[in-house]
């Protein structure tokens, strides 16, 4: 490390310790001090490096953690940089361990709340209060943003209930988030059934295959659809895109041959032409 990598280190410590970094600051001021030990840094370098380090320990000894843990501070001793190193690198890892510990503690703790919240939610449903359970739908929502997939959680359980309409901004909030949610995905599509919205609910079985793919059920679903538009043509052939998927599949079977009939008479109707009266 040359001199100005080592004083760049010592200004990230101090500036990670203003903003309480315990980790980032322990980490820093050790590479800091390692650089000193490998490196030949010699003269008024060294004396100028000597000087930021002594201001940045006494911005570590100042941290609340280090005075709690090293009531008269940490001390640096000219020609005890190993030491030192060795004591910051064994700090750094006991106390990222600790913070990580009460990380998970308090995740837990959080994530408890979390579920008591949503079992609140079902229960205010199946006693007949969907408004309250909407409006602590969107205080989970508000307050639980930083949990992965929340949204597509709610948006699920709105649609298990059969709130499709309430559903479906949570799962388009969801699909905002992360594209490829599979159950965000097929719960949009059930909502826009359920309500009977069904070029909605097309495009939504479109949207799908294009980030999960096409499969079996997504095609199955999409021939049901122009099943009610009475579009034949689409109902065989996606009727038949399922049962390609899986040939045991009897309801895409029987759509085909309900549709097939109606697209041969659809092809004769188009062929048959009326009969010009050439007589004058």
């Amino acid at each position: 490390m040359t001199a100005k990598e080592i004083r760049e280190d010592i200004a990230r410590a101090r500036a990670y310790a203003k903003k309480n970094d315990y980790l980032r600051t322990l980490k820093c001021l050790a590479n800091a001090i390692r650089g000193m030990v490998t490196s030949q840094v010699y003269g008024v370098e060294k004396f100028e490096i000597q000087a930021h380090l002594d201001e940045a320990l006494r911005d570590l000894n100042k941290m609340k953690m280090i005075q709690k843990l090293f009531p008269d501070g940490l001390t640096y001793r000219k020609g005890r940089e190993k030491a030192f190193f060795q004591t910051l690198m064994r700090l750094h890892r006991k106390l990222g361990e600790a913070m990580e510990k009460a990380r998970v503690a308090k995740q837990r703790k959080r994530l408890a709340v979390l579920d008591d919240n949503l079992i609140k939610a079902a229960k205010l449903i199946r006693a007949g209060q969907p408004l309250e359970a909407r409006k602590l739908y969107s205080k989970i929502a508000e307050y639980f943003q930083d949990i992965e997939g929340i949204h597509s959680d709610i948006g699920n359980r709105m649609a298990a209930f059969g709130l499709f309409a309430e559903a479906v901004p949570y799962l388009n909030r969801a699909l905002e988030i992360q594209n490829n949610d599979a159950r965000a995905h097929n719960a949009l599509i059930l909502c826009y059934e359920g309500m009977h919205e069904v070029d909605k609910a097309m495009a939504a079985i479109k949207d799908a295959m294009r980030w999960l793919g096409p499969g079996e059920n997504l095609y199955l679903r999409l021939a049901k659809l122009y099943l009610h538009k009475r579009e034949w043509g689409e109902v065989f052939n996606n009727a038949k895109a399922a049962l390609d998927r899986n040939p045991l599949n009897a309801e895409a079977a029987g759509l085909m041959k309900q549709a097939e009939p109606k697209i041969f008479a659809s092809a004769k109707g188009r062929g048959s032409k009326k009969a010009h009266d050439l007589n004058f």
